[in-house]
């Protein structure tokens, strides 16, 4: 069966230009592949005379590796072509953004003088110049780097947030939160402003102000952060008011039961162990400021700009395991999976991000390719934590991404096993095992979990569809399935597979009229879904609109349908559709 809700499913010139091109096919590849390239020409008579390098040659070859998001081949080629002019700012300023981009914030560090030296307007240069001076507490040169910075892009949000903590630095803490104010310009800052004042003020000693923009930011947008309930605990630990922190840790897990930040700060807090804070000094606090800002850049897709913001993080605090965690997800993002791997594996397991670092190593091992690999690590992370289930989900998501429906079924089922009680959380569970089961063929069991799904999720329109689509495929309680199509499309009105759904049941019933005006809606919204064409195909020949539908049955053979469906769409575009309906799938 097919079409359903988001399919169904959802962790140079002249002389230069030779050597262009070869470092331009270099760059796609390997670094050390560069040392193969040919370093000679031979001429008709066969005397051959080197082919001197080309600077020109390898800028090109190096943008070309930035593009296809190679830093390091990139940065190998600048660092070539710098061999041979130095002094070329273009050169210095894409070899800074090659370093920054690697991660490589060293030779950042020694590159952004010497841009700053051909470009003084280098905002890029005198960020990592402040950075730099920040992490060696050297406050002032850090402000007067900053002071250089253009405030535009997304220095908006990183230029007063630095600035607030280098201000701490310098102990003028009215000047750092009057920083802050700048944040008021644009929208979706209030939250990060509460927080930063707050920590802001834990930093700089003052209690009374201190427990004044807690107060703020517990009561503003920012209350439900995990990241300042965790700040809040250990100022509350660090001034005598340790029954005030379990209570606001129990608060926080009765509502966010699955927080492991929050559960490792209660068990320290059992252990009769201090909360660590947050940031002990403006140098933390400013990667905090960092981490902050590139969690929010990342939710703009700016993935590249997030990750430096993090490298930054890291050079002035290195033992920072939520940025790295931060920073591989961004590797994540880029399709980088060896880097995220290798991040995720640097994180320690006794770190409260120790067993997702694990889950998502094993995720990242599976997209590499490396099955058993993957499967091994989430059956170690699943025994060593026999009471919680998340290993276990990603175990069964790994089969149901490799179409192993009968394994992800089982475990899922584990999973499902492990539950202390059911709460309205775990429809996902038995919606993913239903989906598992019908793909395998075991209706009756698939039925019943759909039907569990909804149970503890009323009226979700994935699992309407699902369920409702399923009993159409099965030819039956098509008026129930009809009431709850209609209901999940009101839900989900923008969702071309939803609307499918509609569509084909109005077919199966034989409403053709109807059919076609839910499926052209459906074509209209996912046009490169091959299955919701060769509806829209049979409807339009069931109204005699048989042109249109040898039309739509050409295309959805162009759109690389199923492998199986195939033949069958060949089929219909030959001979057309039978007469009788109910023998069609």
């Amino acid at each position: 069966m097919t079409g359903v809700g988001v399919n169904k499913f959802k962790l140079g010139v002249g002389g230069f230009i030779l050597m262009a091109a070869l470092g331009a096919c270099a760059a796609s590849s390997a670094s050390s592949e560069r040392q193969s390239l040919p370093n000679s020409f031979q001429d008709a008579g066969g005397t051959a005379e080197i082919f001197p390098s080309s600077y020109f040659g390898e800028y090109l070859a190096g943008r070309e590796a930035l593009r296809e998001q190679d830093s390091t081949a990139a940065l190998e080629y600048f660092e070539d072509a710098l061999s041979e002019r130095g002094d070329d700012g273009i050169l210095l300023n894409i070899a800074l953004q090659a370093a920054l981009s690697k991660g490589d914030i060293k030779r950042a560090i020694s590159l952004a003088p010497k841009v700053i030296e051909l470009d003084d307007d280098s905002s890029t240069a005198y960020l990592v110049m402040a950075i730099n001076a920040l992490s060696q507490k050297n406050y002032t040169q850090a402000r007067s780097n900053l002071e250089k910075t253009a405030e535009n892009g997304f220095n908006v949000l990183l230029k007063p947030l630095l600035m607030s903590w280098i201000k701490l630095g310098q102990g003028d803490i009215d000047g750092a939160l009057a920083e802050l104010n700048a944040l008021d310009k644009y929208n979706g800052f209030e939250a990060l402003k509460q927080y930063q004042a707050a920590l802001l003020s834990d930093v700089s000693g003052d209690q009374k102000l201190a427990d004044q923009n807690y107060e703020v930011a517990l009561a503003g947008p920012s209350g439900r952060a995990v990241r300042l309930v965790q700040s809040y605990g250990s100022y509350l630990d660090r001034t005598g008011r340790r029954n005030d922190v379990q209570k606001l840790f129990n608060d926080y897990i009765e509502k966010y039961p699955l927080s492991p930040t929050i559960q490792l700060e209660l068990a320290e807090l059992d252990a009769g162990r201090p909360i660590t804070p947050i940031a002990k000094d403006p140098i933390e606090g400013a990667a905090e400021a960092l981490y902050s800002a590139a969690s929010i850049i990342g939710q703009e897709r700016a993935v590249g700009v997030a990750a430096t913001y993090i490298y930054f993080a890291l050079q002035l605090k290195p033992d920072f395991p939520m940025g790295r965690m931060l920073l591989a997800e961004t590797a994540e993002d880029r399709n980088k999976w060896q880097e995220a791997f290798d991040l995720y594996s640097e994180i320690s397991p006794n770190s409260a991000y120790g067993k997702n670092a694990q889950i998502r190593t094993a995720w990242v091992a599976y997209r590499l390719g490396r099955t058993a690999e993957a499967k091994d690590r989430l059956e170690t992370v699943a025994t060593s934590y026999p009471e919680d289930i998340e290993a276990l989900v990603v175990l069964a998501d790994v089969s149901r991404d490799s179409k192993d429906w009968e394994e992800a079924a089982r475990n899922y089922g584990r999973a499902i096993e492990r539950l202390p009680e059911l709460q309205e959380r775990h429809w996902s569970l038995f919606y993913a095992r239903g989906i598992a089961y019908e793909q395998s063929e075991q209706w009756s069991l698939a039925e019943a979990d759909l039907l569990k799904s909804l149970e503890l999720r009323p009226d979700h329109p994935q699992v309407l569809n699902y369920l409702a689509y399923s009993w159409v495929d099965q030819n039956e309680n098509l008026e129930q399935a009809k009431d709850m199509l209609i209901k999940a499309v009101s839900l989900r009105p923008r969702d071309g597979f939803i609307i499918d759904s509609l569509g084909w049941l109005y077919y199966r019933l034989g409403e053709f009229d109807d059919a076609v005006v839910q499926l052209e809606k459906a074509v209209s919204l996912e046009a490169a879904d091959p299955t919701i064409t060769d509806h829209l195909a049979d409807a339009y020949w069931r109204v005699g609109r048989r042109e249109e539908a040898r039309y739509q049955w050409q295309r959805a053979l162009w759109l690389d349908p199923a492998e199986d469906q195939i033949p069958i769409i060949r089929e219909k575009l030959k001979s057309g559709l039978k007469d009788d309906i109910k023998a069609q799938k």
